[in-house]
C-alpha cells in the first residue's frame, strides 16, 4: 500500500499490557511503520507484554517513565510532543485521552482520541471526558454502537466521530489445520480478570455446568496482576465453588493463537465491551462464539448462526447458552466456525483498518 503524504505520527497509551486496546495500538503502530509513515509509540506505565512484538516489527518504541507523575504529566507530555514534532497524535484509553486533550492547549499537532469501550450510562466523569473531547480533532470509537451513543448524547461532537472497528491478523489467527473431535470440549476465554469481564458470575455458571454433568473444560487466560484485589476474590469464590476440575485460571499467553486452535468454543461473558478483539480473533481461528448480549456483540454474533448470546448478569443464562452450544453436533459447531472465519476475512482485515486510519489522518 503506497501513500503520497507521509505525515509524522506519535501514538501514546499507558502501557504495553496484554489487553485488547494495547493490541490494537501496537498493531496500528506496526502497520503505519510498514506503510512508511514516520511513527513512534510511547508509554509511561511499566508493563512490557507487547514490547517484543513491537521490536520484531521494527516499531520505534519508547518507554517514558517521567510522564507517570500525574501532577506534571500534562505539561511534560505537551513538551514531548513539541520536541518530537508530529503532525498527528493518536491516543488510546480514557486517562490518556484526557491528558492529551488538556495537553493539546500547548501543542499544534492534530489529535485523534480512541474510544475502546461502550458507555453503559453517562456519569459525571463521562460528561467531563466528552467535553474534553472538544479539544480533539477526531474521535475514533471501535464500535458503531459507541459512535451512535456519542452522536446521540453529545451532538456537538458528531462531526468528529469516525468509527473504525478492530482489526485481526488473519494470517496469525488461523483455524486449526487438522481439527480433532474431542470427548471433552474445551471452552476458552481470553480477558483480564476484572469486574468488567464478569468473572465471578462466570464462575457460578461454570458450577452450574458442572452440576449438569456436561463434558467440558474451561480455560481462562488473563492478567492476574491488573486488579490484584479482585483476583483474590476470584480465587476465593473459585475454591468455594469447587470447580478446579472444570476450570483452569491461566496467566496471559504470548502465543494465544495456539490456545484458540486447541479450543472448541470461545466464550466472553463481559458486562460491557467496545468491539472485543478476542471475539474477532477467536472467530478468525474458526471458533463458534458464546458472548454477552450487550452493545456491539449482537452485531457480531447472530443467534444460532455463528454462536449464542446470553444475559451476562445471569449465571443460569450463561450456563444455558453453554448447554445449547455443547448439545450441537461437532459438524454444526464446525460450520459456525467456518462462518466466523469468513466474516473476519470480510470485515476485520488489517488492510481495512489501516486504510480507515490513513484516510482519517490525511483529512485532518
Amino acid at each position: 500500500m503506497t501513500f503520497v503524504m507521509m505525515k509524522k505520527i506519535l501514538l501514546i497509551t499507558e502501557n504495553l499490557g496484554s489487553g485488547g486496546a494495547e493490541r490494537q495500538i501496537c498493531g496500528l503502530a506496526s502497520m503505519l511503520t510498514m506503510a512508511g509513515f514516520p511513527c513512534r509509540l510511547i508509554t509511561y506505565v511499566e508493563n512490557q507484554f507487547y514490547e517484543p512484538y513491537l521490536r520484531q516489527h521494527g516499531v520505534d518504541y519508547q518507554f517514558v517513565p517521567e510522564l507517570w507523575n500525574k501532577k506534571s504529566r500534562i505539561f511534560k507530555t505537551a513538551k514531548y510532543v513539541r520536541q518530537y514534532k508530529p503532525d498527528v497524535v493518536i491516543s488510546f484509553l480514557p486517562s490518556v485521552n484526557q491528558t492529551m486533550c488538556l495537553a493539546k492547549l500547548f501543542f499544534k499537532a492534530k489529535l485523534i482520541v480512541s474510544e475502546r469501550n461502550n458507555n453503559t450510562c453517562i456519569t459525571r466523569g463521562d460528561k467531563i471526558q466528552f467535553n474534553l473531547y472538544r479539544m480533539a480533532d477526531a474521535i475514533v470509537p471501535n464500535s458503531n454502537s459507541q459512535g451512535k451513543f456519542i452522536c446521540n448524547n453529545f451532538p456537538s461532537l458528531s462531526k468528529k466521530v469516525h468509527p473504525i472497528i478492530n482489526f485481526v491478523d488473519v494470517n496469525r489467527f488461523t483455524p486449526s489445520e487438522a481439527p480433532v473431535r474431542k470427548e471433552t470440549l474445551r471452552i476458552v476465554t481470553v480477558a483480564r480478570y476484572t469486574q468488567q469481564k464478569n468473572v465471578l458470575t462466570y464462575l457460578k455458571a461454570v458450577r452450574m455446568v458442572k452440576d449438569m454433568g456436561l463434558n467440558v473444560h474451561f480455560d481462562w487466560y488473563g492478567d492476574k496482576k491488573h486488579n490484584a484485589a479482585y483476583f483474590a476474590e476470584i480465587e476465593k469464590v473459585y475454591q468455594q465453588l469447587d470447580i478446579a476440575d472444570y476450570m483452569t485460571l491461566h496467566d496471559p499467553n504470548q502465543k494465544i493463537e495456539e490456545e484458540y486452535r486447541n479450543a472448541d468454543i470461545f466464550c466472553l461473558p463481559s458486562l460491557y465491551e467496545g468491539y472485543p478483539n478476542v471475539v474477532a480473533e477467536a472467530m478468525s481461528c474458526g471458533l463458534p462464539i458464546l458472548c454477552s448480549n450487550v452493545y456491539e456483540n449482537p452485531y457480531i454474533v447472530e443467534e444460532g448462526m455463528n454462536g449464542f448470546l446470553f444475559n451476562p448478569e445471569s449465571p443460569k443464562a450463561i450456563a444455558e447458552a453453554i448447554n445449547n452450544m455443547v448439545n450441537l453436533t461437532h459438524e454444526e459447531r464446525q460450520e459456525m466456525g467456518k462462518r466466523n472465519r469468513q466474516l473476519c476475512l470480510k470485515r476485520n482485515t488489517e488492510e481495512a483498518f489501516l486504510k480507515s486510519y490513513v484516510e482519517l489522518i490525511e483529512i485532518l
